[in-house]
């Protein structure tokens, strides 16, 4: 009678695994942490908080979690917000929000006396023309103009000396010639002895997305 020996095969040893972190839980904590400290520092009365602030910061966040996350394999989900972040910032500096507080809707000012010349004018989304033609003027003066999206016009006074700043997100900037379009286009205007002159007109243009355009 033949026996045989059963050999007995050892079970595999567990290997301890250690705890888990979730990625997802790591980054949120880190973004509210961001937050919470931002707006301590606002009441505080150590930075004045803007979107200007916010956005870049929780960018950078972002981007720091997916360099440190890396070794744990991909991340889509911030990825994807990145992404999308990253396009909400260029948009927030091309075209501010503050620029689109003048209202809706086309504006023609003619302006021929100084005292009805107004130091702002501001359109949200239109056209605003500023016919300063026939403005006899008898001091220096400077005026501001802003839209969020569409164009600004000026007509300027025949002799007087001006000094022109345009800027535009998206669009055409044209100051009597000088002309550029693109994306943030920023054109300078001086008239020759404008330093010099008695009498003088600053003008600040800006436009998020449209165009500027400067004539006599």
């Amino acid at each position: 009678m033949q026996t045989s020996n059963t050999l007995e095969r050892p079970l595999p040893t567990a290997v301890p695994v250690g705890p888990r972190y979730s990625f997802g839980a790591i980054l949120s904590g880190a973004i509210l942490i961001l937050l919470g400290g931002l707006w301590t520092l606002d009441v505080a009365g150590a930075i004045e908080l803007k979107w200007a602030i916010v956005w870049p910061a929780l960018l950078t966040v972002i981007g720091l979690a997916l360099i440190i996350g890396a070794w744990n394999g991909p991340h889509s989900g911030p990825v994807v917000a990145g992404l999308f972040l990253s396009i909400a910032v260029v948009a927030m500096a091309a075209f501010p929000l503050s620029s689109f507080d003048g209202g809706l809707g086309n504006r023609h000012f003619r302006v021929t006396q100084q005292t009805s010349l107004a130091s702002t004018y501001e359109v949200g989304v239109g056209d605003l023309t500023l016919d300063l033609s026939d403005l006899r003027m008898v001091e220096s003066a400077t005026v501001v103009l802003s839209a969020g999206a569409g164009n600004l016009t000026v007509i300027l006074p025949p002799s007087i000396p001006v000094d022109i700043n345009g800027t535009v997100g998206a669009g055409e900037v044209n100051l009597l010639g000088e002309r550029g379009d693109g994306l943030s286009v920023t054109r300078h205007y001086q008239s020759e002895g404008f330093e010099t002159a008695n009498i003088n007109l600053t003008l600040d243009m800006s436009v998020g997305a449209g165009q500027i355009e400067v004539t006599r």
